[in-house]
């Protein structure tokens, strides 16, 4: 195995206990519930059950950047073990966290001259971004120094694909990314925005479907139509929900229908608190390789 630290943020949305079987060291990303500050630690001091209802009830949800100091001491701890460092930020296209690691870099690589540490700006987010991660980890456990799974990681990031759609425009307003004009309309008509993580990491609408059992089958039809069906690492879709654990099942039937000749796993991963803040209950999608994105 390559001896050096595979790092990624809380956003992976993977399982406290797959990072640690694997290996796989991971920072958190604040957020606030009311004005209440927490961690991001994947629901060990807060279920995502909790966290949802809380918004359901009308709790404000929130969130902060992982902050430069924060990563000097997070890198530091990481470099005393003697090793390098692969880190991987959520979508430079969605916050600045990833700015905070580069400085955090900087000045770590002057006190650390013999040391490497690579920052990788995933240019996606939630369980898309986990596909990734485990892509690379695979490489890693092969031997891949890690200059060749980062070189790696740049040029086919292109292909993780992430689509999904949201049945409640509430939250979107609530967080500034939709007017309340366009909000309100949009619930009226039940209009489901189909929306993709585009190649500069950022969320666009790709299209605006009424009724969410439309967009359901939409989405499921655009993601068999990019779906690289032998892709050689982690050959995997990660269907992503928040709170809509019905919903995540019903996109996963559909996809076995469409796709009866695909040999790879289709699993469900609830979208965590620092993405699940902006996008409130009512999220549906899913992270896989695909085409490789061309907007």
């Amino acid at each position: 195995m390559s001896d050096f630290i595979l790092s990624a943020t809380s956003t992976v949305d993977i399982s406290r206990e797959e990072l640690e079987k694997e290996n796989i060291k991971w920072i958190s990303f604040p957020y606030q519930i009311d004005g209440k500050e927490y961690m991001d630690d994947l629901g060990k001091t807060l279920s995502l059950d909790d966290f949802y209802q809380a918004m359901i009830d009308g709790a404000v949800a929130t969130t902060s950047q992982i902050t430069y100091v924060r990563y000097i001491n997070y890198f530091e701890d990481l470099l005393k073990e003697g090793k390098d460092i692969l880190h991987m930020c959520l979508s430079s296209g969605i916050t600045g966290e990833y700015q905070q690691a580069l400085m955090a870099k900087k000045e770590l690589e002057t006190k650390y001259p013999e040391r490497k540490i690579l920052i990788l700006d995933s240019l996606t987010a939630t369980a898309c971004q986990g596909v990734l991660l485990l892509a690379l980890n695979e490489q890693r456990n092969e031997g891949k120094t890690i200059d060749e799974v980062y070189q790696w990681a740049t040029k086919n990031r292109v292909n993780v694909n992430a689509l999904f759609f949201t049945s409640d425009l509430t939250y979107l307003v609530r967080g500034g990314r939709l007017s309340k004009a366009a909000g309100s309309f949009g619930n009226l008509l039940n209009i489901c925005p189909i929306i993709e993580v585009n190649l500069e990491g950022k969320l666009v609408v790709r299209d605006k479907i009424r009724t969410k059992k439309k967009a359901m089958k939409s989405l499921a039809k655009q993601i068999s139509n990019r779906l690289i069906k032998d892709f050689p690492y982690l050959n995997e879709i990660f269907i992503v929900h928040t709170h809509s654990k019905e919903d995540a099942e019903e996109l996963k039937s559909i996809l076995k229908e469409l796709l009866p000749d695909y040999k790879g796993n289709i699993s469900i991963h609830e979208i965590g608190t620092t993405v699940g803040a902006h996008l409130g209950p009512g999220t549906v999608g899913a992270g896989f390789w695909g085409e490789e994105k061309t907007i």
